[in-house]
């Protein structure tokens, strides 16, 4: 008896023949809700048919699974890798590495704000010389690359990416487009070894603007032909700015005075070696703005070199006149040029210092190792022999300096004259005695003596109240 109308499912009293809502024929339905009980018995139970069973993973499957795997653990330790590799300060640290060095291929690191200034390893190079030699600057530019701060100058800027993933940075200048000068025309003008080309102009003013370049620091050199003589000049300019770099030409006549036998340079040039006085004359010398000068010397078995002169230009327009204590003194027509040495006595310390050893012997405070010092026994002897002398009233000294060069580091080798003058009852006694090979050491710029030096008699007389050649006894001798 069916329940529920199979149609509609609208619910059934039992014995209808048709359903009250759809109607649907019943009969028919419970003849076939009757069919199964019916022949139930006589059916076999149906059976379910089995689930295939599960395939295995094949080989390739397991491989590519593999490797997929292994790329993906490759990929993350690369990946961490290059965040510190390629983060911004570690970048900016090999920026600053390679800046301070010329040897390093710097163009990779640096960009310009100019499109036409071509970014190379040769480029970049007056940037590497000039950071190599201001550290200053380059921890100013160490502060503008790290606070991302900048300036008109240089600022840190991302230049396309590493791997396609990590950023990259370059310190990007600012190109400038400085303009040469100079007061001959037909000069040839080269810029680290490379002409510019053609300058224009007329009467004494020949000039041409470069083409846009990185900041730092450049050698120029011109060449020019002047009433029928090649001159030639070299400037080294710092570039920061559209400046004007000035290579006019002019000419004076130089002496160099220093070291005997020692090696001057010019802008880094050698142009010449000194005689065995200590002296060279460059004369019609060309003269340019920014020019430096120094003198290197073998002293013993060390090189030494001076105190580099710079400006040296500004220092011929400034020169005192006849002035043997300065560094750049003007002598007529020409300059006289006296190149520091550093730890080096002057003229006036070693004149004060051995002046008072020579007044009573010195004491032993004024010697290297005090009372062990040999010169200091030496000396204590004679002055002693002196004072101890009954025919001698009284004597007096007097020491002129003849030249003082480099010995070694911080010490001075003093070549100088001592005129000894002995009063005695009847006659005075002169002696004329030249020490060579004194050495004085500077220790915290106190001089004090080493050695007292080897003394040669150049003259001995004696002068009577009558003559001043009577009864002398001299002994001349240029050595």
């Amino acid at each position: 008896m069916l329940k529920f109308c199979p149609k509609c499912r609208h619910p059934l009293n039992g014995g209808e023949k048709f359903c009250p809502n759809c109607q649907q024929d019943l009969r028919e339905c419970q003849e076939d809700n009757n069919q199964p009980a019916q022949s139930g018995r006589n059916q076999a139970p149906q059976q379910v048919a089995p689930r295939p069973p599960k395939r295995p993973m094949s080989k390739k499957n397991k491989i590519i699974l593999s490797i997929i795997g292994a790329l993906v653990v490759v990929f993350g330790i690369f990946y961490a890798w290059g965040s510190s590799y390629y983060s911004n300060s570690n970048q900016v640290n090999r920026i600053l590495s390679a800046l301070k060095d010329p040897k390093q291929a710097g163009g990779k690191y640096v960009s310009c704000d100019d499109p036409n200034v071509k970014i190379t390893d040769s480029s970049v190079k007056p940037l590497q010389n000039y950071y190599k030699n201001h550290s200053n600057q380059a921890d100013e530019l160490k502060y503008a690359l790290t606070s991302n701060a900048g300036n008109s100058d240089v600022q840190l800027v991302q230049s396309g990416h590493h791997f396609l993933i990590f950023p990259k940075y370059t310190a990007q200048f600012h190109g400038y487009t400085p303009k040469i000068e100079t007061n001959h025309a037909n000069s040839i003008v080269k810029m680290n070894g490379k002409s510019i080309g053609k300058l224009t102009g007329s009467s004494s003013h020949f000039s041409k603007e470069l083409d846009p370049v990185l900041p730092g620091h450049y050698e120029f050199s011109i060449k020019s032909k002047v009433a029928g003589r090649t001159l030639t000049a070299n400037a080294n300019t710092n570039i920061w700015s559209n400046q004007n770099v000035d290579l006019n030409i002019n000419t004076e006549t130089l002496v160099i005075k220093s070291v005997p036998n020692g090696t001057v340079y010019i802008n880094d040039k050698k142009v010449g070696s000194l005689s065995n006085k200590g002296e060279l004359t460059l004369s019609d010398y060309p003269i340019t703005k920014h020019m430096t000068l120094y003198v290197s010397g073998k002293f013993g078995k060390k090189e030494l070199q001076s105190k580099t002169i710079t400006d040296l230009d500004e220092g011929l327009e400034n020169a005192a006149t006849d002035d043997d204590s300065a560094i750049i003194s003007a002598s007529g027509k020409k300059y006289v040029i006296r190149p520091e040495w550093k730890g080096l006595a002057s003229n006036e310390e070693a004149g004060h210092l051995l002046s008072d050893v020579f007044e009573s012997g010195g004491e032993k405070s004024q010697y290297v190792g005090e009372a062990g010092n040999s010169s200091y026994l030496a000396m204590k002897k004679m002055f002693d022999g002196f004072r101890d002398d009954d025919s001698v009233n009284n004597f007096d000294t007097d020491v002129k300096i003849e030249s003082i060069t480099p010995y070694d580091t911080d010490e001075s080798q003093v070549n100088y004259v001592v005129t000894f003058t002995f009063e005695h009852d009847d006659y005075t006694h002169v002696q004329v005695i030249e020490y060579t090979g004194c050495i004085l050491k500077n220790v915290d710029r106190d001089f004090k003596v080493d050695k007292i030096g080897s003394a040669h008699v150049k003259q001995d007389k004696k002068v009577t109240g009558d003559s001043d050649d009577e009864d002398s006894d001299t002994n001349d001798d240029d050595d």
